[in-house]
């Protein structure tokens, strides 16, 4: 029997209108730059096309991934979330409602397996990590997308009474190195530094490249990779 594992925070009732702040002017500068981040991550070509993205939500990371090629199982614990996603039709994805931390795959079944900004809404990180990693293959990739809480921004979204930040786990770079360590070699891209997402593109990539080279750790979001070791950590 499967026991379903209450989420931090209920995303069920704002799946009609999620998609909204990325519609956003803020919303697409945001998305932008952290895209282009994750695109980084996914070269160099990876083996196979099979993806499992944990947390879907609305499809809106999903859809990004089809366009790089891949064959996307989504998966989210909000039925809402789940309707709302079939009702794009992305070809090449496919939703299903399920827990991440008990995920109905068999072992070493997908290629890369992505989690962006869901991590932080479950209950128990470190076991979503295991059945992101148990479902992955040996040497595929987990890519994730955390949201970084030295942030001043997500600081004070965190303070906001009722708010999805307000229940969420946020980690630090730091604590993220030493959490994936065991788990493979990590290449990490910080991003989405509030201050470039003041300026239009070309501006706001030369000033987000910029304030990450200047070791700022001011970003919203930090993009991560991390290749599996041949032999799995059990």
């Amino acid at each position: 029997m499967v026991t379903i594992v209450k989420p931090r925070y209920d995303f069920g009732p704002v799946a009609q209108e999620y998609d909204q702040w990325y519609e956003s002017r803020e919303g697409r500068r945001f998305d932008r730059l952290e895209k282009s981040a994750v695109s980084r991550l996914l070269k160099p070509e990876i083996s196979g096309p099979d993806l499992l993205e944990v947390g879907t939500g609305t499809g809106w990371w999903s859809r990004y991934f089809v366009e790089k090629g891949f064959l996307v199982t989504g998966v989210d614990i909000s039925t809402e979330m789940v309707e709302t996603a079939r009702k794009k039709s992305i070809g090449g994805a496919d939703f299903q409602q399920a827990d991440a931390h008990e995920l109905p795959f068999a072992d070493d079944r997908f290629d890369v397996v992505a989690a962006i900004t869901s991590l932080e809404f479950t209950t128990d990180p470190v076991r979503v990590l295991g059945e992101m990693t148990r479902c992955a293959r040996p040497r595929g990739r987990l890519i994730l997308g955390i949201l970084n809480a030295e942030s001043s921004l997500n600081r004070a979204r965190m303070k906001v009474p009722g708010s999805p930040f307000a229940a969420a786990q946020l980690m630090t770079a730091a604590q993220l190195r030493t959490l994936l360590a065991p788990m493979g070699a990590i290449r990490m891209i910080p991003c989405a530094f509030p201050l470039a997402v003041k300026f239009p593109e070309p501006v706001s990539a030369w000033i987000d490249s910029l304030l990450r080279w200047s070791g700022s750790r001011d970003n919203a979001f930090l993009a991560i990779e991390v290749r599996l070791c041949k032999s799995k950590p059990n």
